[in-house]
This record gives C-alpha cells, sequence and structure tokens, in this order.
C-alpha cells in the first residue's frame, strides 16, 4: 500500500490521529498503526511523529518531516528523503538511506546500515554491527559503537577501486562474446549460435548499463568531503 499526503491526511481523518500535520501542531501515532507490511510512503511534507511502534517492512519514497521514537523495525528504506528524524529506535535486520540527505539517527541500534550514495546524514550514539557504503560521503558518525575500521569503503573496498572492479565486467562480457563465438561456430545450428549471441549481448547491455549508473553515482558524490567519525 502507498501513501501520499492525501492518502494520509485521509487516513489520519478516518483514524482520528492526534494532531493536523503542521510543524507546530505534528500528527503524533502512538504504539499502534494500520500501516500493512510492504507499505511506502510517498511524496509526504506533512509532519508526523510515530511513537513506539513495530513495524517489519517500510519504505519512505521522496519525504520529509517524519520522526520515529523508541520504534521497532525489521526494514527501513529511504529513497531520495530528508529531514527525517530517529530516535530510540532498532533495526533487526536493515536501514537503507539511498540517494538521502540532511537525516538525524540517534542512540539506534542498527544489525546492517545500507548506505547509498547519500550525504550530510548524522549518525549519534548508535549501536551499527555491520556497514555497506556505495559512494556515500560528508556523513557524521559520532560516539559509534561499531567494530567498523572504515566508513568510506564499500564492503571493505575503496570506492575508486571497487568501481574498476564493477567497470571490468561488461569488458569480461565482451571477452567471453568473442571467445563462445569463435568457439561454437561451426559446432552449432545457427539458431543456437544467435541465441548464444543474444544472450551474451544482452549480459553485455545489462553490465553496462549497471555500470554507468555507478559511475554516475561515483561522479555526483566527489563534491562531498569524506565521512567524519566523531
Amino acid at each position: 500500500m502507498r501513501y501520499s499526503n492525501e492518502d494520509l491526511k485521509q487516513k489520519a481523518l478516518n483514524e482520528q490521529w492526534i494532531g493536523q500535520g503542521t510543524p507546530e501542531n505534528p500528527y503524533v501515532i502512538e504504539s499502534t498503526h494500520t500501516f500493512l507490511d510492504g507499505s511506502a510512503i510517498k511524496d509526504s511534507t506533512l509532519h508526523i511523529i510515530m511513537k513506539n511502534c513495530t513495524f517489519r517492512h517500510l519504505t519512505l519514497k521522496r519525504c520529509q518531516n517524519l520522526k520515529f521514537e523508541g520504534c521497532t523495525f525489521e526494514v527501513l528504506n529511504f529513497l531520495k528523503c530528508s529531514n527525517i528524524s530517529i530516535d530510540d529506535c532498532s533495526f533487526n535486520l536493515k536501514l537503507s538511506l539511498i540517494r538521502s540527505n540532511n537525516s538525524l539517527i540517534i542512540d539506534s541500534l542498527i544489525v546492517y546500515l545500507n548506505i547509498a550514495s547519500s550525504f550530510e546524514n548524522r549518525f549519534k550514539s548508535c549501536s551499527i554491527t555491520r556497514i555497506y557504503n556505495h559512494f556515500s560521503k560528508a556523513n557524521t558518525f559520532e560516539a559509534i559503537e561499531t567494530t567498523i575500521q572504515d566508513f568510506d569503503t564499500i564492503m571493505g573496498v575503496k570506492s575508486k577501486k571497487f568501481f574498476l572492479m564493477i567497470l571490468g565486467l561488461p569488458i569480461a562480457g565482451i571477452i567471453l562474446l568473442t571467445s563462445a563465438i569463435g568457439r561454437f561456430i561451426n559446432t552449432f545450428s545457427s539458431l543456437i549460435i544467435w541465441s548464444l549471441i543474444g544472450g551474451i549481448f544482452l549480459m553485455v547491455f545489462i553490465f553496462l548499463v549497471s555500470t554507468i549508473a555507478i559511475f554516475y553515482d561515483y561522479k555526483k558524490m566527489q563534491k562531498y568531503p569524506p565521512n567524519k567519525i566523531l
């Protein structure tokens, strides 16, 4: 289920949420809620505070002004979000920030943090067990409890080296294509040969598109300074 601003206003009216969704009088949801598993809140600018709620899988898309206090999640995804506040929450599987910025996460337990092309977010007094950093920069990690040594790596590999590794995949695909054509052209029927060629071309195309997308993320984040560990 996806909820827009208007959907949330109607939901607030139907369920008699406290507040008006404004900065001075935000909506307040405490303990219980009716967001189904897999729900997405999309393009919301309403001011909403959720307290002591439990979610399995919630996604926020292009949202602002949401605040979670004392909530428990299996998975929470941010996508192009900003000004999200998280206080004293726990993420039993994953917290993902994708192309998101200017959010605050404090006093929270994060089993797995996925932070991709995100910047100027602040993590304070959190426990983080694992991190996957996809070119995210200019984030601040303050008083973090973790065994992680370098917050600027992607699965332990420096971002530039990781990009070069990914760049090598379509090159390897082209080599495989050439080799396959030469090996099997005199052995199999033309139908099988062209099926093979089509499949390999598709594989190379997917790798090329993925590489371009990764290059875009890499270049976009170069203007930001490294993550800061305090």
